[in-house]
């Protein structure tokens, strides 16, 4: 098919009858979210995102416009969290899967309702103005009670050479080369568009690609050895409560471990250990051990339910509290507003007992021998800013402690770990990561997996890694891409109104 008749084919599908624009939306979402995680194929993520830009572009009124975008991202958020109805069912029971099926309609209007305002604030400009205002849109998706980044579209360059963009820019450098590509596609044929435009993407591309492929150095074998500790416990049987038989497994597994030989961190995943190691018989059993640890416990703060990560070396050498909790897993937004209808949830769900957990405050990088180890607890690791934090506080490695058992069956265990390991990319350190049933792995600074275990395994495996203590770009500028993002949109937000009321001037 040549140009003109494609261009022609894409004119034709965007001006259909309305039931086919319908159509089209839902495919296109549904494309996109079997693209964003499918491995090589997810750097085809521009174009079903070329269709949305060129819908919203062309939609005649703002209801339009979020219904456009809705059908989309409602569509998208089916296929990237269908794992998650499955998920809270093997836990909750069917009720609790019944009721996880909301988020799905709650993560699309995310989405909609920035897109349908950028389209009615910026009127004929949006395709331009539509990869800034995604950055911002998946910013402010990170922040808040309902704090939610799953399904950012810049992920869908996490697993190719381009993901080395990451260490310039983070995630958000990722999301708008994703979206101003989506945002060029869908102007092609138009007269508005120029050639000049095309023709400069594409050299972006081609530029980004030779960076990425070039600066890749070749694998090495690292000089230090870490234990990743995967007890496989049921988080059924957890949450029933704890007993000494989970300290007396993991306390096997690590001993196992060491007896082949020494090692610089061992790492327990998050919950695994049922006592806090400040407890002083805790602690003693641990010195014997004579490894540094990272250990997931429970936090010692009287009278608070917390989620801590606790740094050992002879002795306590710090605690890390999560300080990002999962909405309606570990704290229920708005609970002084919505008590009543919390406990009547609950209840039905049998977990009239449930308790919110106290989000730590503070960043602590806990100093381990001549390691320092910025900790991210499960939920955190998707969070940039988090381990960013973590490396200009002094971390030389990255550690995330998790308990994926959580995700049961599907895809949600192997979303949270692809994502995740862009934190490597964007901070040049190694993480060890460690999970109750897996994903355990160890990634190197250039986002390649080192080692990963099979999930579901009990053992302890010793795994390479090394440290490192040079800051990248994003490192040490941060967000600058965010915030080119907002200057954008306030220079062209303030463009249109002056303009608007330069036309309104009489004469």
């Amino acid at each position: 098919m040549t140009l003109a008749a494609r261009t022609q084919h894409i004119r034709q599908l965007a001006t259909a009858p309305r039931w086919s624009g319908w159509l089209w939306d839902c495919l296109s979402g549904v494309l996109l979210g079997w693209l964003l995680f499918s491995g090589m194929f997810a750097v085809l993520a521009p174009v079903p995102l070329a269709w949305l830009h060129r819908r919203l572009a062309r939609s005649a009124n703002a209801g339009r416009t979020f219904r456009c975008a809705f059908r989309f991202a409602l569509a998208f958020f089916a296929v990237h969290l269908s794992w998650l109805p499955l998920s809270m069912a093997d836990v909750l029971g069917p009720v609790g899967g019944a009721l996880t099926v909301l988020v799905l309609p709650a993560a699309a209007l995310t989405w909609a309702v920035p897109l349908a305002l950028t389209r009615w604030a910026f009127g004929p400009h949006t395709l331009l103005i539509l990869p800034f205002a995604w950055v911002l849109t998946e910013a402010l998706r990170t922040t808040g009670p309902f704090a939610f980044p799953w399904g950012a579209p810049g992920y869908a360059l996490a697993s190719g050479p381009l993901a080395q963009l990451a260490s310039l820019g983070g995630l958000s450098l990722l999301t708008l080369l994703v979206t101003l590509t989506a945002s060029v596609l869908a102007g092609l044929g138009t007269r508005k568009q120029r050639p000049a435009l095309g023709v400069g993407l594409a050299l972006v591309w081609l530029g980004s690609l030779a960076w990425g492929l070039g600066g890749l150095p070749p694998e090495r074998s690292p000089t230090r050895t870490a234990v990743l500790v995967q007890g496989a416990v049921d988080p059924r049987v957890k949450a029933q409560g704890r007993s000494a038989a989970e300290w007396e497994l993991y306390l096997n597994l690590t001993r196992a471990a060491l007896a082949s030989g020494p090692a610089q961190l061992v790492v327990w995943p998050e919950t695994a250990s049922p006592r806090a190691p400040s407890e002083p018989a805790a602690l003693t059993t641990l010195q014997r051990l004579n490894v540094p640890m990272v250990i997931g416990a429970p936090g010692d703060v009287p009278g608070q339910v917390r989620n801590s990560a606790y740094g050992v070396d002879a002795q306590v050498t710090g605690r890390q509290d999560k300080r990002v909790l999962v909405p309606f897993g570990e704290t229920l937004p708005f609970e002084h507003a919505l008590g009543g209808v919390y406990r009547a949830v609950l209840g039905s769900l049998g977990m009239s007992g449930y308790t919110n957990t106290t989000p730590g405050k503070a960043l602590t990088v806990l100093p381990l021998g001549a390691l320092r180890a910025g900790v991210s607890i499960c939920y955190e690791s998707v969070f940039p800013a988090l381990a960013r934090q973590s490396v200009q506080a002094g971390a030389t490695v990255l550690v995330v402690i998790s308990n994926d058992a959580w995700f049961g069956r599907g895809a949600g265990a192997e979303q949270h770990f692809q994502m995740g390991r862009l934190r490597a990319i964007e901070t040049r350190r190694f993480l060890l990561r460690a999970g109750n049933d897996g994903v355990s792995a160890v990634v190197d600074p250039w986002g390649r997996t080192v080692f990963r275990a099979p999930r579901g395994e009990r053992a302890a495996y010793r795994v390479p890694f090394d440290v490192a203590t040079g800051m990248t770009p994003y490192v040490k500028f941060g967000e600058w891409v965010l915030v080119g993002s907002v200057v954008m949109l306030l220079a062209q937000l303030v463009a249109r109104l002056v303009t608007s009321r330069l036309r309104l001037k009489p004469g």
